[in-house]
């Protein structure tokens, strides 16, 4: 079960890894293209994701609680008080995080996935039970994400990758 979503979650790990791989610890907060969510916020919205992907599965977070308020939905980026680990802590949280859920989808049963998820603002949307949350959070959020990454990138001036 998940096999197809569990490698491009890998995939998209090892991308982020090399995505951020040259940016230094003082460009974390950079904000080159105005309103843009700069590296540090993306890698931290990505690890609290990890959290809550293991709560629809009835898995433990790993993230510090003060992360969610500074990277979770609706947070602002560099916003007063804000957060702000190390970008090794980010990416060793964020790897953590990404064999927890891997893990948890493994052993998880058919009709915990196939629950509601209860996020009030995706009722009405296709994603209806938590399966289809965890999946959205493996592949179609976190791609997003690393997309804008990569935008960050080329407004840094750095190459491409592709």
């Amino acid at each position: 079960m998940f096999e197809n979503q569990i490698n491009v979650y890998m995939f998209l790990l090892g991308y982020l890894q090399q995505t951020v791989a040259d940016v230094s610890e003082e460009e974390l907060d950079q904000q080159p293209v105005g309103s843009g969510n700069p590296p540090r916020w993306i890698l931290g919205h990505l690890a609290v994701c990890c959290d809550y992907a293991l709560k629809q599965m009835g898995g433990s977070p790993i993230c510090p609680r003060e992360w969610h308020v500074s990277f979770g939905p609706g947070s602002t980026p560099g916003a007063e008080g804000s957060a702000k680990p190390s970008k090794e802590e980010l990416l060793a949280t964020l790897t953590k995080g990404h064999e927890k859920v891997v893990e948890q989808l493994r052993t998880v049963s058919p009709e915990t996935m196939s629950a509601p998820h209860g996020i009030v603002f995706l009722a009405g949307t296709p994603l209806q039970c938590k399966g289809d949350l965890v999946a959205h959070l493996m592949t179609s959020h976190e791609a997003g994400h690393v997309g804008q990454l990569t935008y960050w990138r080329r407004a840094t001036g750095r190459k491409a990758f592709f």
